[in-house]
C-alpha cells in the first residue's frame, strides 16, 4: 500500500537522518531512532542483533571501519506502508576509499521497517542484504533464499502487527478509562455523578462489549441509592431509593456483597426478573422515572435478565444483558471490574462535591439568614416589617424554594397584625382576627407546635381567600387579584413557623419537606431580631431624649464658652442648628435679651442658619404682642401668623433698624419669607428664646424650654463671666511673668551647658600644663647651651681656629633645630587648647582621628595626675594606622572623646581608692576600620555602670558623681554631638564589678 504523503515526507526525513548517522559514525543519533524492541540482521553471517542495545554496541565497535570513507552510489528507494508500519527498501552500490581511491565493494539491499510512536516514527527492523549472494552455483539469481527471507520479512511484520493490535486494544481500553477518570475530574456538581454513569456505558459499548442498562448504586445503612440509564443509553433514566432487603433476601447477592470477591453474575429467567423489577418499583423511592423502562412483555420477550455487577469503594457498578446469560465473556467482566476502579475515582469526587454543596448550602443558607437578621435588627419602627417581609420573601426563594408569599404575624391582645411580602412587593400592614384559620394556627403555637402545615384544596382553599377578601386591607388586594386571575387560587400550602411573639407564614403552591428546617431556622433568627426590635423601640424614647440632650449640651457649650455678649449671634446659629438637627422644622431661632426699659429685646436670631445681624425688636408689633403674655405670668407663649397678617408683620419689620437689612440678606440669600409660621415664646429671667416654625409643632414644645431653661442658666454664667473679664487681664499679666521666667530658665539650661564645656576645658588645664611644660624646659635648655657656644665660637674665631669654630656652629644649628622642634609643639598643644575651647565651627574637616584620640588621652591624664599625684593609670592604645583622615568637626569630637576618656579615669580612680593593693587601673582606647564605618572605643576596668541606671546614661542633668562634681551633660552632649551632628552611634556595654566600654561608631 502507498503511505500517504505526510507519512512518507516523515520517515524519509527520519531515514536519510539516521543514513547520515550511520555513514559518519554518529552513534547518539544512531541509536536515538531505534525502538526498544529492534531488530538488526546484516549482511554478513555474524551480524544479527535481536535488540536495541546489541546492535548498537556492535556499531559502536565496528563503525570507524567505515565513518568517512563510504559513499553510495546509483542508489533506488522504494516506500510502502502495511497497517500501522512502513518499509523502505533501498538499493545501491557501496563504495570505500583506500587511501585516495575510491573502490566499489558490492551491490547492496537494506530493507527498513519503521513505526510511528509518541515521539515519531523509529525503526523496529533492519536488513542488509547482497542480492547476487543469494544465487547458488547454476542460478542466476538466488530466487528461494530471497522467497525465504521476504517470507521471514513477512512473518516478523505479521508478528509485530499483532503486538500492535494488542498494544492498541490496551490503548483503547485505557483511553476508556481515562475518558472515564476524566469525566470524574470535571465534575463541577454531585450530580454529575449521573453523567458519569452514561459515560460508562457509551465507553464499554465502544470498545465492543456488549451491555443494555448501565448503573451505580451507593450501599447506605439501611438503604441503597441507585441511578440507572435509559433504554437508549443517552441519559440517566431512572433515580430511586431501595431498601437493603432487595438484595438480602437474594442469597447469591446477600453473600456477594459481605465477600470480597470483584464481580458477580445474577442470571434470572423472565419470571424471576419480573419479580425482581416489580419489587423494586414497589419498594423503591423514585425521584426520576424512565419512560423506557421495559414492561413485563419485554421482558419475557427477551427471556429474562442478567446482571453482572462489579465492586466498588462505595457499592457497585454493573450492567444488564437481556435473557440469561450464564457465563458472559470473561473479557467483558475484566473490563467492568476497570471501570469499577476509574468509577471510584468517581465517586470520591462525587463525596468531595456532597460535602462541598452541603457546606455552600449552609453557608447559603446563613448568608439568607444574616440578610434578614441584619434587616430586622436596623429597624427602628415596626413600619419597616413591611420591607422585612419582602426581604424574607425574596431570601428564600433564592434558595429555592417556591413561595408565593411570606408573612411575620405579630400577636395582640384580640388580634394579630400581619406584614406581607412576595415576589409583586409588600403590603400595608393590615390585623386579623383570632378567629377561623388565624384562631387554628394560634392555638397550634400556644399547644407548643413548632411548625404546622396547613393543605388548602378545591372549595377549601376558594373559601380561605373569601374569608380573607373580607379583610382590611389585605382584602382589597384579594378581590383585584380574583379579578386577574379570573378566580382565586384551588390550592395552596401554608407552613406556620412559630416564635416568642408570633409566628412565621410561608405559601408555596407545591410541598417543600425539605424547606421545613430552614422556615425554623428564619423563625429562631427573626424571634431573636424582633426581641431587638421590641428593645430597640423602648430604646426609641431613649435615644431621642440622648438626642435632645445632646443638642441641648451643644447649645450649653457654646454659650458657657461665650466670653463676650457680641458672640450671642453665633450662639443663636447654635441654636437653630440644634434645632433642625432634630427634625424641627424652624425657619429661625434665636435668643432676645431685654433692653434696659423691658419695652423691647435686642434680638440675636439665626434665619436658615444665616446670622442675622442684632437688632431690636419691640414687644408689640404688627401681628405679634409678646407684652400680654408676659404680664400674665405665662412662661411660654404660642401666636400663629398667615395669611395677609403675615405679609404685614414683614412689611413692619422691614421698617426696623437693621432687621431691614437683615431681610434683605435673607432673600439674598435665596430664601423665601414665610407664609405661614408660629411664634414659639419663651420666657426667662433676662429674656426669651424665640423659635419660629412653619407648621404646628406640639411634641416640640417642652423642647423649646428646655432649651429656655439651658440658655437661661448659662446666660447667667456669662454675665458672671463678663465681671471676670478685668480678671482674665490680670492673668494674662502673670502669664508674661511666667514666660520672662521660663525665658531665664532656658538662659540658666544654656549656661550650664557652657559650663560643661569649660569644666571640660578646666580638665585639660593641668595636663595641657605638663605637656607645654616639656617643650619649654627644651626649649630654655637649649638656649642657654647655644648662648655658651656662642661665646666658645668667638673665642675659637678670635684664636683664628676656623676649624673649631666650624664645629660649634654645627652644634648651635642643631640646638636651634631642637629649640625649634619643641616650640613647634608647645605652638600645637595651645593651638589644640584655642580649638577646644572656642564654640565649634560646626564645619567637618579631614582630622587624624588617631592624633587626636591620643592627644586627647595624656591630656587627660596628666590632667588628673596634676590634681592627684597618687593616681596612676596603665594607658593603652590600640590604633588602626590604615584608617586615614576622617571628615568630622575636631573640636566638637575632641570633647566627646575627652569627656569618655575623663569618666574612664574617674571610673578606675574610683576603684583604686576601694582597692589600693589588689587593683591595677588601666584605660584602654583603640580606633578601628570596619567597612565604611570606623570604631572608637574607650574602655575601662572599673567597677561598671549599675543596671537600675544603665538606660539613664545619656540622659540631660543625669550623674552618678557626687553633688559638685559633675553636670550631667557630659554624655547627653556627647551623644548629641555622635548622633545628631556626627549621624554616628554611641552606646554603652559594662559589667558591674568588671569595667565598662563605651563605643563610637561613625560613617567615614
Amino acid at each position: 500500500m502507498k503511505p500517504t504523503k505526510q507519512n512518507q515526507q516523515q520517515v524519509t526525513e527520519v531515514y536519510d537522518k539516521w543514513l547520515y548517522s550511520y555513514l559518519n559514525g554518529d552513534i547518539e543519533t544512531y541509536d536515538s531512532y531505534f525502538d526498544n524492541a529492534f531488530h538488526f540482521i546484516g549482511s554478513t553471517n555474524n551480524e544479527e542483533f535481536l535488540n536495541r542495545k546489541d546492535t548498537t554496541d556492535f556499531f559502536r565497535n565496528t563503525a570507524e571501519q567505515f565513518s568517512g570513507k563510504t559513499q553510495l552510489r546509483n542508489e533506488t528507494k522504494i516506500v510502502e506502508q502495511f497497517g500501522e508500519l512502513v518499509i523502505i527498501t533501498h538499493i545501491f552500490d557501496a563504495w570505500f576509499s583506500n587511501g585516495e581511491i575510491w573502490n566499489f565493494y558490492d551491490r547492496f539491499r537494506f530493507s527498513n521497517v519503521l513505526e510511528k510512536n509518541n515521539d515519531g516514527w523509529h525503526f523496529v527492523y533492519q536488513h542488509y542484504s547482497t542480492p547476487d549472494s543469494k544465487a547458488q552455483e547454476g542460478e542466476t539469481l538466488g530466487l528461494d533464499k530471497i522467497s525465504k527471507e521476504n517470507l521471514e520479512l513477512r512473518e516478523a511484520i505479521q508478528r509485530r502487527t499483532i503486538e500492535l493490535e494488542e498494544k492498541n486494544r490496551e490503548l483503547e481500553i485505557e483511553g476508556a478509562l481515562e475518558r472515564i477518570r476524566a469525566k470524574a475530574l470535571v465534575m463541577i456538581v454531585s450530580e454529575d455523578l449521573l453523567d458519569v454513569v452514561v459515560t460508562l456505558r457509551t465507553e464499554f459499548l465502544k470498545l465492543g462489549y456488549e451491555a443494555q442498562y448501565f448503573w451505580h448504586m451507593m450501599w447506605l445503612p439501611g438503604k441503597y441509592e441507585k441511578a440507572m440509564t435509559s433504554g437508549d443509553g443517552t441519559r440517566i433514566g431512572m433515580v430511586m431509593e431501595l431498601p437493603r432487603h432487595l438484595h438480602g433476601d437474594i442469597p447469591l447477592l446477600a453473600q456477594w456483597e459481605k465477600s470480597t470477591d470483584p464481580i458477580v453474575v445474577y442470571a434470572m429467567d423472565a419470571e424471576a426478573a419480573i419479580d425482581y423489577v416489580d419489587k423494586m418499583i414497589t419498594l423503591g423511592n423514585f425521584q426520576q422515572i424512565d419512560p423506557q423502562a421495559p414492561t413485563h412483555d419485554d421482558i419475557r420477550h427477551i427471556g429474562g435478565l442478567t446482571f453482572v455487577m462489579a465492586r466498588t469503594i462505595h457499592g457497585e457498578i454493573g450492567y444488564s444483558l437481556p435473557g440469561v446469560v450464564e457465563n458472559p465473556p470473561k473479557e467483558d467482566q475484566k473490563i467492568l471490574v476497570k471501570f469499577a476502579e476509574a468509577f471510584d475515582l468517581a465517586h470520591q469526587r462525587f463525596l468531595d462535591l456532597q460535602k462541598s454543596e452541603k457546606q455552600a448550602r449552609e453557608v447559603q443558607i446563613e448568608l439568607a439568614l444574616e440578610k434578614v437578621r441584619s434587616r430586622t435588627m436596623a429597624m427602628h419602627h415596626s413600619d419597616e416589617l413591611q420591607e422585612a417581609s419582602f426581604l424574607l420573601d425574596q431570601q428564600v426563594r433564592a434558595l429555592g424554594i417556591k413561595t408565593w408569599g411570606c408573612a411575620f404575624n405579630i400577636y395582640g391582645e384580640n388580634e394579630s397584625t400581619e406584614w406581607f411580602g412576595n415576589e409583586a412587593g409588600i403590603l400595608h400592614t393590615y390585623t386579623v382576627p383570632r378567629a377561623g384559620i388565624f384562631k387554628k394556627y394560634y392555638d397550634r403555637g400556644q399547644n407548643g407546635e413548632t411548625l404546622y402545615i396547613q393543605e388548602f384544596s378545591g372549595d377549601e382553599c376558594v373559601a380561605h381567600y373569601e374569608f380573607m377578601s373580607s379583610l382590611p386591607v389585605i382584602g382589597d388586594v384579594l378581590k383585584q387579584l380574583k379579578k386577574t386571575n379570573n378566580g382565586f387560587p384551588t390550592y395552596q400550602i401554608d407552613h406556620v413557623v412559630y416564635f416568642k411573639y408570633g409566628y412565621l407564614l410561608f405559601i408555596t403552591r407545591e410541598p417543600v419537606p425539605d424547606a421545613y428546617d430552614i422556615f425554623k431556622r428564619f423563625a429562631k433568627v427573626f424571634e431573636q431580631t424582633y426581641t431587638r426590635f421590641i428593645d430597640l423601640q423602648k430604646a426609641e424614647g431613649q435615644a431621642r431624649e440622648s438626642q435632645i440632650e445632646t443638642a441641648l449640651e451643644r447649645v450649653r457649650t457654646r454659650t458657657m464658652a461665650m466670653q463676650h455678649s457680641n458672640e450671642l449671634p453665633e450662639a443663636a446659629n447654635d441654636l437653630f442648628l440644634q434645632v433642625q438637627e432634630l427634625g424641627i422644622p424652624a425657619w429661625s431661632a434665636g435668643y432676645c435679651i431685654w433692653t434696659d426699659d423691658k419695652k423691647g429685646a435686642t434680638a440675636f436670631m439665626s434665619s436658615e442658619g444665616v446670622i442675622q445681624k442684632p437688632f431690636v425688636l419691640p414687644n408689640v408689633g404688627v401681628g405679634y404682642d409678646f407684652d400680654t403674655p408676659l404680664k400674665n405670668g405665662q412662661n411660654f407663649h404660642i401666636g400663629e401668623l398667615g395669611g395677609e397678617l403675615i405679609k404685614e408683620h414683614y412689611a413692619f419689620m422691614r421698617t426696623l433698624p437693621v432687621f431691614g437689612e437683615v431681610i434683605e440678606g435673607v432673600l439674598k440669600a435665596g430664601h423665601l419669607l414665610p407664609s405661614f409660621q408660629i411664634f414659639h415664646i419663651c420666657y426667662f429671667k433676662y429674656g426669651y428664646v424665640m423659635f419660629i416654625t412653619y407648621e404646628r409643632v406640639p411634641k416640640s414644645h417642652d423642647i423649646f424650654k428646655r432649651f429656655a431653661t439651658v440658655f437661661e442658666q448659662t446666660y447667667t454664667r456669662f454675665l458672671d463671666l463678663q465681671v471676670k473679664e478685668e480678671q482674665a487681664t490680670a492673668l494674662h499679666t502673670e502669664k508674661k511673668r511666667l514666660e520672662d521666667t521660663l525665658y531665664n530658665l532656658q538662659t540658666t539650661q544654656k549656661q550650664l551647658i557652657q559650663a560643661e564645656k569649660m569644666a571640660s576645658l578646666g580638665e585639660l588645664t593641668a595636663g595641657i600644663a605638663h605637656e607645654i611644660q616639656n617643650p619649654l624646659n627644651f626649649v630654655n635648655n637649649f638656649s642657654e647651651v647655644s648662648n655658651e657656644l656662642i661665646d666658645e665660637m668667638n673665642e675659637e674665631l678670635d684664636k683664628g681656629d676656623l676649624e673649631e669654630a666650624r664645629f660649634i656652629a654645627s652644634d648651635i644649628k642643631q640646638n636651634l633645630e631642637k629649640i625649634n622642634h619643641h616650640g613647634k609643639r608647645a605652638d600645637n598643644i595651645v593651638k589644640g587648647m584655642l580649638q577646644h575651647s572656642r564654640s565649634s565651627s560646626g564645619k567637618k574637616e579631614p582630622t587624624d582621628i588617631n592624633t587626636l584620640a591620643d592627644e586627647y588621652l595624656r591630656l587627660a591624664y596628666h590632667g588628673l595626675r596634676a590634681k592627684d599625684k597618687s593616681f596612676n593609670a596603665e594607658l593603652i592604645t590600640d590604633f588602626d594606622k590604615h584608617i586615614g583622615k576622617v571628615n568630622m568637626i575636631p573640636q566638637d569630637m575632641g570633647r566627646v572623646i575627652l569627656n569618655l576618656i575623663t569618666n574612664a579615669f574617674y571610673a578606675v580612680n574610683e576603684k583604686k581608692q576601694q582597692k589600693p593593693k589588689v587593683y591595677k587601673p588601666a584605660v584602654t582606647v583603640s580606633t578601628k576600620r570596619v567597612g565604611d564605618k570606623i570604631e572608637i572605643k574607650v574602655t575601662d576596668n572599673g567597677n561598671g555602670i549599675p543596671k537600675h541606671v544603665i538606660d539613664k546614661v545619656f540622659q540631660p542633668f543625669f550623674t552618678t558623681k557626687p553633688t559638685g562634681q559633675g553636670t550631667g551633660l557630659g554624655l547627653s552632649m556627647s551623644y548629641d554631638i555622635v548622633t545628631k551632628g556626627h549621624g554616628g552611634k554611641l552606646h554603652v556595654e559594662t559589667i558591674e564589678n568588671e569595667g565598662t566600654q563605651f563605643n563610637i561608631t561613625l560613617p567615614v
